[in-house]
């Protein structure tokens, strides 16, 4: 509470504090006021600031005026005794206004009017004013004084705005921080459109919003996102381009602020919301763009305060289109990448269900077809199917290929092998737990049966199961169900089960090793799996088969085997199954540097092979080995006199001798070449020639070339 000071400093003192500590500037504008009337006796009087526009006066504080007068009256610069003070920037003391040619009559018993300006260096923006009832009612003291307090009033209200601006644009970067945070949380964008306008609607108050895209099919300018918006209202406002504001932001790329959407023609209102009887509201649109090209726009509504708050508006409009058009660009880069996981996925399962093709599984023996042909019976079943092979005979292959030719195939294959986990282990392994079931269960974990819901359980070496937890996959495969480690919650799955081992399960169950109820539940379709040495008929096709595939993986240009060479695999029992001779190959492969894998490539273990069936030697041919000859003919049967009478009947005459010593002489080197690991001195000594000579004719016949060329 102010008091009444005689003093006029002291006075003005009291009030300069008081004004200091008010924040509102309504109240601010009060407390002027009323130490102006209450300093001066006046009877009545008025705090009148200019509008935006500075073409005319509005009263913000009145004191002795009702309500009516504060709202009605506007006074046009020059006009009247405040309007003449704010136009000439200088004090008016009219001391009997029926006098003054200038006096505007506000209310009629008014007969003294005092009129100081309230101006920052010579920039006059609104004038205080007290009046009285009586003539030549006001002094210079006065005068004065209300010049001094109008001078403090000026700084005081300049200052406050400037902090109150300062505090909204504070404010404005806030939210944007704000909504930068909620860019990367959605990469739904109808989603982050509300989450974005949500915020706007907290921190601004706003009274409406609206996300437009454009639809390319329809050339129309659709809602995306709103705030405030009835279904009706989202149909009926539809823009095409160059149509209404929106329309023209979106056409021409440009910002557009409207501060009275009531009075402004270019606000086509097609959403039909009633502008009369309501407070003024400002209208903001900017274009969305993305790397150049417009996508939508952004416009919002909300009531209008000051010009700085429409401008902080206009700023922040335009930042939040940006940011729209970043959240469009993350959107489309998901989209794309999303696509392109969609159809490496694609691509990766016609793969699989290429690679995993029956046919694609190497054999042509009555064993193996007979297997296959079970295989095209059992896949598509909902069955069990229990895999019974050696080792290294492929189970693991089959029952991929079971899966991935089954209705299940675009859901998971999950795949555990019993032997290779401790059973403690397994069974937490399989059936997950919960956190706190056992010491270290920090979280709760999702077993491989929960992972295959939907899919395919593949237990490898099932023979190796503990005979407890036996039981528990016997409900799994009776009731469909189970229950976590320390859990009572029962889920049920719908999984299918393919189990392989290469134990004798029947034996296991006469020892009480296995139960004998689960083997007849995994019993349904059996398959079993031929060992190699049951299917010699397929070693020919397996092993070029297992060449390439090796040889690609390892990058080496190895074309196939020599008859000599696949004569000692065949002399061989191969107790370890496909596997082995996978393995035998592929250290060949890695170790040889030939195009053709050699006798002496092939290093078979410790176990006495059986006696290696007579390869023909071309017959008085000594010098030139069939297989020395790689470019004439493949490794195989081959007779040098029939290739010598073709070769006769093909040249031209004079030729033939120059062609066949040439042929002859070049493979030679090269095999002799290759034999000495590319060493020219060892080789030229062999050939019994000399270095010159040698390098002579592997250049005449781009013997190095053509080896590169394997």
């Amino acid at each position: 509470m102010l008091h009444t000071f005689h003093n006029p400093l002291v006075a003005l003192h009291e009030i300069t504090l008081a004004l200091l500590n008010e924040q509102s500037s309504e109240k601010l504008l009060d407390a002027i006021l009323s130490q102006a009337v209450e300093f001066t006796k006046a009877d009545s009087g008025s705090i009148a600031l200019l509008n935006e526009n500075r073409k005319y006066l509005e009263i913000m504080s009145a004191h002795g005026f009702g309500q009516e007068i504060k709202d009605s009256v506007k006074l046009k610069l020059g006009e009247g005794v405040t309007g003449r003070c704010i136009l000439t920037g200088k004090t008016r003391n009219v001391g009997d206004t029926t006098s003054d040619p200038h006096y505007v009559e506000v209310r009629g018993d008014i007969r003294s009017e005092l009129a100081v300006p309230l101006k920052v260096g010579s920039k006059s923006f609104g004038v205080i004013s007290v009046d009285s009832s009586k003539t030549n009612a006001f002094t210079k003291e006065d005068e004065e004084y209300l010049e001094l307090l109008a001078s403090y009033a000026a700084q005081i209200l300049t200052n406050q705005q400037a902090l109150s601006s300062l505090k909204h644009r504070t404010h404005i970067l806030e939210i944007l921080i704000e909504m930068g945070m909620i860019l990367g949380k959605s990469a739904v964008l109808e989603d982050l459109f509300q989450q974005f306008i949500q915020v706007l609607q907290e921190k601004v108050g706003l009274s409406r919003a609206a996300v437009y895209l454009y639809d390319e099919v329809s050339n129309e300018l659709t809602v995306s996102g709103s705030l405030n918006f009835s279904s009706e209202e989202k149909q009926k406002s539809r823009f095409q381009p160059g149509e209404g504001i929106t329309g023209t932001v979106f056409k021409e790329k440009r910002m557009i602020s409207i501060r009275d959407i009531a009075s402004d023609t270019a606000y086509l209102n097609k959403s039909g919301k009633n502008l009369e009887d309501s407070s003024v509201i400002s209208f903001f649109a900017a274009p969305i763009i993305l790397d150049e090209v417009v996508q939508g726009v952004f416009s919002m509504e909300i009531p209008y305060t000051s010009g700085t708050y429409f401008e902080d508006y206009t700023y922040l409009v335009q930042i939040l289109s940006s940011l729209l058009s970043q959240a469009i660009r993350i959107r489309n880069l998901i989209e794309s990448r999303t696509s392109e996981v969609q159809s490496e996925n694609i691509n990766l399962r016609r793969q699989l269900q290429k690679n995993f093709t029956f046919e694609n599984i190497v054999g042509a023996s009555d064993g193996m077809t007979s297997l296959f042909e079970k295989m095209r019976m059992a896949a598509d079943s909902a069955s069990s199917i229990l895999l019974i092979g050696e080792s290294g005979t492929g189970k693991e292959l089959i029952a991929t290929a079971l899966h991935q030719n089954s209705i299940r195939r675009d859901s998971a294959m999950v795949k555990i092998n019993c032997a290779a986990i401790p059973a403690d282990l397994l069974e937490s392994e399989l059936f997950g737990y919960v956190k706190g079931a056992f010491t270290g269960a920090n979280d709760d974990r999702k077993g491989k049966v929960l992972q295959a819901h939907k899919g395919t359980l593949f237990l490898d070496e099932i023979g190796e199961m503990d005979y407890r937890l036996q039981s528990k996959l016997l409900r799994i495969l009776q009731e469909k169900e189970f229950s976590p480690l320390g859990s009572n919650k029962v889920y049920h799955v719908d999984v299918r089960i393919i189990a392989a081992t290469n134990a004798n399960l029947e034996k296991m169950i006469a020892e009480k090793q296995f139960r004998e109820d689960l083997f007849y539940r995994l019993n349904v379709v059996r398959l079993d799996i031929p060992p190699l040495r049951e299917r010699r008929a397929d070693l020919p096709m397996l092993t070029q088969y297992l060449i390439d595939k090796i040889a690609k993986a390892n990058q080496k240009r190895i074309k196939g085997i020599s008859p000599q060479a696949f004569a000692k695999l065949e002399s061989y029992d191969f107790p370890g199954n496909v596997r082995e001779l996978e393995n035998i190959l592929e250290r060949a492969i890695v170790l040889s540097y030939k195009p053709w894998l050699d006798v002496d490539d092939i290093e078979l273990p410790g176990s006495i092979p059986r006696s290696i069936p007579e390869i023909k030697e071309p017959p008085e041919e000594k010098p030139v080995k069939t297989e020395a000859i790689t470019q004439i003919s493949e490794p195989g049967a081959f007779e040098f006199k029939d290739w010598l009478k073709d070769k006769i009947k093909s040249s031209a005459e004079g030729e033939i001798r120059h062609e066949v010593i040439s042929l002859v002489e070049k493979e030679m080197i090269s095999m002799i070449l290759q034999n000495n690991l590319f060493n020219k001195t060892k080789t030229a000594r062999q050939l019994g020639v000399n270095r010159l000579t040698l390098d002579r004719k592997i250049e005449e016949y781009k013997i190095i070339e053509d080896m590169n060329r394997f």
